[in-house]
């Protein structure tokens, strides 16, 4: 967790958020949604939009109401807001592709416009269906800090995240991964279809697994993009995890030319920085990168590891790096390094985020006293805010072994800081019909690469790992570094 804290809400949410993994016993047992013969849900035009982002999509949205609590019908009733891009064929397939994203917190119906290019071929000939999970977008959202205030002090972020329950107007106990599940199940079978595809992104995957353990008579197929194994604990490793990465990018820019004749000790600069900041935080002022207002920011050792340890999702962002560490350290210019930790932002709904993962995570995370560990700061905050959230009982689906015929896409990143190829390789004994794949030197999701695009469509479209041109996988690379703010050299 970021020392400085609009850090927090923003990037906490994200590197925290993309993963969630809990055992024990659920607070109440799932039942199959009754089968519809119609859709059971009214659909008007509406059009879809992601903060911050031009592109716009044409759906039909509306709502469906369930029960808080799904063993008791007389408990408080929530609305779920759906969406259904339908397909552009005068034909379509009769199975379409349900969409899961990250956190636990984002709103798929406020990300998907954000991501809509990479279904595109998908949407040819499929509907896209978007459900925004319990506590986040219009499905009784939780939220606990305003996305544009600005905190800057630990202390008071942390006190302002313990106090959020009593605020919110939920119980939280219900707010968890397998209750969302049978929302989504109930929804599927409202409107109608009998089988789905799922497409799971970051802490997304947990949810399809989950999903396809509990209603696997309804799955066709899955694509997991950045994955989550079920015995994935979050925090437990993100230091090693993130550590493994910021090797890989230090050796990447040692091996390229260009890289390392701009800049010969980026390493040992970092480590510099790191223990400077260390030694005494330093205290910022510049234009806010999306409102252009100073902005102040503490720059201390945990905020460069948090900032550092975001950038590394993004190969894009990734390419700045260099140049912005070196920069830091040389001109004490932290700016390039902080414009890009604000161009992290997921849109978690916080309380969504902790309300999942107070109960499926911190209960079964183990604290370590290694304090030199660059990545591992955040658990004592994680754990401390959750000591005051309202748990659930952590339903025992979550950690049961996935064992399934079902055709199953895997795509990994080998320099993803939080879900690294290891995670995905523990599934694939369980998954007998699937087929894991690593792009080398990318960073945390890739199916929106030309070619995991190109690959995802062919998987969905013929419903089978078999025979699938995957050659173009060897031929993905991240962006090339960024010598100066001209950017690579030619």
């Amino acid at each position: 967790m970021p020392s400085n804290i609009k850090r927090l809400s923003k990037l906490c949410n994200i590197v925290i958020g993309l993963i969630v993994q809990a055992v024990l016993i659920s607070a109440c047992a799932y039942q199959p949604a009754p089968a519809v013969d119609e859709p059971d849900i009214t659909l008007t035009d509406c059009v879809l939009k992601s903060p911050g982002i031009e592109n716009q999509v044409d759906a039909r949205c509306g709502s469906v109401t369930v029960s808080e609590d799904p063993s008791d019908p007389a408990s408080r009733q929530i609305d779920l807001r759906i969406a259904v891009v339908e397909s552009i064929s005068r034909s379509p397939e009769p199975d379409p592709l349900f969409l899961l994203v990250g956190g636990p917190g984002q709103s798929v119906l406020e990300t998907y416009p954000a991501i809509s290019s990479t279904l595109f071929r998908i949407h040819e000939k499929r509907d896209i269906v978007l459900v925004d999970q319990r506590g986040t977008g219009a499905s009784n959202p939780l939220r606990c800090l305003n996305r544009d205030e600005e905190i800057v002090d630990d202390t008071e972020l942390i006190a302002r995240l313990k106090e959020c329950p009593a605020k919110l107007e939920a119980d939280l106990r219900f707010y968890t991964t397998d209750i969302a599940m049978q929302d989504l199940d109930h929804v599927r079978a409202m409107l109608g279809y009998e089988t789905i595809n799922l497409y799971g992104i970051s802490y997304g995957t947990r949810a399809a697994l989950v999903y396809l353990k509990m209603y696997p008579e309804h799955v066709r197929s899955v694509v997991l993009d950045a994955v989550v194994d079920p015995s994935f604990v979050l925090y437990q490793d993100a230091a090693q995890d993130g550590q493994q990465a910021l090797d890989l990018f230090f050796e990447r820019c040692e091996a390229d030319q260009a890289c390392s004749s701009t800049y010969p000790d980026l390493r040992s600069e970092f480590e510099a920085l790191s223990g400077v900041l260390d030694e005494a935080p330093v205290e910022v002022t510049l234009p806010h990168p999306i409102t252009g207002k100073p902005l102040q920011f503490t720059v201390t050792q945990t905020a460069l590891a948090n900032i550092v340890f975001n950038t590394l999702y993004v190969p894009d962002l990734v390419a700045m790096l260099p140049l912005a560490i070196h920069l830091a350290y040389t001109e004490t210019n932290y700016a390039p390094l902080i414009t890009q930790a604000y161009m992290v932002d997921a849109g978690i709904y916080d309380g969504m985020f902790y309300s999942v993962a107070c109960t499926e995570d911190a209960p079964f995370l183990s604290l370590s006293d290694d304090d030199e560990a660059l990545f591992g700061s955040s658990a004592q905050y994680f754990a401390e805010v959750c000591e005051a959230w309202r748990q659930g009982e952590p339903a025992q689906v979550l950690r049961e072994l996935v064992a399934s015929d079902v055709p199953v896409l895997m795509f990994s990143g080998a320099a993803d800081p939080i879900t690294p190829p290891w995670h995905a390789e523990k599934l694939a004994g369980s998954l007998g019909n699937s087929l894991h794949l690593v792009f080398e030197g990318m960073g945390h999701g890739n199916a929106n690469t030309e070619c995991g695009t190109r690959i995802m469509k062919n998987f969905i479209e013929s419903g089978s790992i078999v025979g699938l041109d995957t050659a173009c996988v060897d031929q993905v690379e991240p962006p090339p570094f960024f010598v100066d703010f001209s950017g690579p050299q030619p």
